[in-house]
């Protein structure tokens, strides 16, 4: 057992102090059990663990188990360890907690949220995200961080982890577990976030998929549970205490974290010369995976896109957590240029390295984010790379209708591993985003008559079918058209998809 550092400083009233996050006469670990496997020619060493965590429940703290995964390299003595964090309908998964460790060479931890998988907890509904009112705690977002903090003390209790090389690294809600942990806990020496960001009442002002949750939950972007959210346990409102190096990685056509609030939640980040940013163009939230039919064009890009998570991940944990000579130190964040020449808008990226430059490649988008195109920079001036003859036209192609940003493929040495680091997205002024429709979208509670709003139409629709057995104005679905139809439709007023 490692002795654990007891810190006296408190977070904010919304998280729980530092002290009982450290608190591991109150974590009840328990193994269930254990056993070795192979992953590719590593072996691995497995626990399958059990601790304890929190959530709220009507403005009450209970206690919860958690259930997890922990996973070591069988060589691995003592180093570094990652928390592992899944989104919305995942949970722990032993394989791929053993697939982290193996790639990585760090100790993985990888957790099921509250209510998810094996973990104890009210079970998980849409619902549960905004169970803000009248305390911010109900939300499952909370009790999914601390559980991800409560993974940090168990780690510190294992005497296989350096206590000063703790990661954690999660995608969508695990992402924002990720962030909202990195900035309550000051434990974690970097954070790798993965298509989750904060700024949620931007997203869905601009027309993001949280609007689909929203409405699968009865409510709205102006329901108080949704502002309050917004105004807690959204990690916007923890960017600005971020604790360890942040690796920010979102495509730039993500639904549910558009690129504006991408970029808010990166430049809110504080000293900022640690933390770093991967956009991936024609890259969305898991959408383009798929083939579809217009209006949701796209394309399966997951290579281009796993290759540079990946790549992300093994120079965030390389650098940070294992000290690995591949990544002697951390590159410059890089620029972009774009400018008018002869008509044309010529572009460049520009990074000063050690490193050596594989190639450079600018992206750009004049749609609103909706589609991107992309071209090498082919010439060099010191540490610009560009090219002038783009055969865009400038009228088209300008900085103030265009998202541009530059891409530089790296690596140490001709040997060394690559990765990849892109510029902070430029976007036009007043930019908005594009955002592609949700296939099969959940229905918009209390819109009865189905064309998108909750209006006058509704209320007349269940006002002339009260009384009535089901049908036309049943906005709850039990067969009945009745007082709790007519709230519904009062309580929904004004909303639309």
């Amino acid at each position: 057992m490692l002795a654990l550092g007891v810190s006296g400083a408190h977070a904010q009233w919304l998280w729980p102090p530092q002290s009982m996050l450290n608190d591991t006469s109150t974590l009840n670990l328990q193994v269930i059990r254990s056993w070795t496997d192979w992953v590719g020619a590593t072996q691995v060493q497995l626990w399958e663990i059990r601790y304890n965590s929190w959530e709220f429940v009507n403005g009450q703290m209970q206690t919860i188990p958690i259930h997890g995964y922990y996973v070591k390299p069988a060589s691995l003595g003592y180093g570094g360890a990652v928390v592992l964090a899944h989104g919305l309908g995942g949970q722990a998964d032993a394989g791929a907690a053993a697939r982290f460790a193996a790639q990585h060479g760090v100790a993985a931890l990888y957790y099921s949220g509250p209510g998810c998988g094996q973990s104890g907890g009210r079970p998980f509904h849409l619902g549960l995200l905004f169970d803000t009112v009248p305390d911010a705690r109900g939300s499952w977002f909370w009790s999914h961080a601390v559980a991800g903090s409560r993974a940090i003390t168990v780690l510190r209790a294992l005497q296989w982890t350096d206590p000063n090389r703790i990661g954690m690294s999660g995608y969508s809600a695990g992402s924002m577990a990720t962030l909202n942990v990195n900035g309550f806990d000051n434990r974690l020496r970097c954070a790798i976030a993965v298509s989750g960001t904060g700024g949620l009442r931007k997203a869905a002002e601009n027309g993001g998929w949280i609007n689909h949750l929203l409405h699968a939950s009865g409510l709205w972007r102006g329901s108080p549970q949704f502002q309050t959210l917004c105004n807690t346990v959204d990690p916007i409102n923890q960017a600005s205490r971020q604790n360890g190096a942040v690796m920010l990685i979102n495509g730039a056509q993500d639904e549910f974290f558009p690129i504006d609030s991408t970029i808010d939640t990166f430049n809110a980040f504080p000293n900022r010369h640690l933390h770093r940013i991967v956009i991936i163009q024609n890259w969305d939230h898991g959408l383009f995976t798929l083939n579809l039919p217009a209006p949701y064009e796209t394309y399966n890009n997951s290579s281009f896109a796993n290759a540079r998570i990946d790549a992300a991940t093994r120079f965030w944990i390389g650098y940070w957590l294992r000290g690995d000579s591949n990544y002697p130190n951390v590159p410059p964040i890089p620029t972009a240029v774009m400018q008018e020449f002869w008509g044309q808008a010529a572009l460049g990226g520009e990074l000063a390295t050690t490193y050596q430059v594989v190639e450079v490649h600018v992206y750009y988008s004049n749609d609103g984010s909706w589609l991107y195109g992309g071209q090498r920079m082919t010439d060099r001036n010191g540490n610009l790379w560009y090219k002038l003859a783009t055969g865009l036209p400038w009228g088209n192609f300008n900085p103030s209708n265009t998202v541009y940003f530059s891409e530089f493929r790296l690596r140490s040495s001709i040997v060394a591993p690559e990765f990849w680091l892109t510029s902070v997205p430029s976007l036009p002024p007043n930019f908005r985003p594009r955002i592609r429709p949700m296939p099969n979208p959940p229905g918009l509670q209390g819109d009865v008559n189905g064309d998108g709003c909750v209006n006058d139409a509704d209320l007349l629709v269940v006002l002339f079918n009260f009384g009535n057995a089901g049908g036309a104005g049943d906005a709850n679905g039990d067969g009945q058209v009745n007082d709790s139809d007519l709230l519904i439709v009062l309580f929904m007023f004004g909303a639309c998809r």
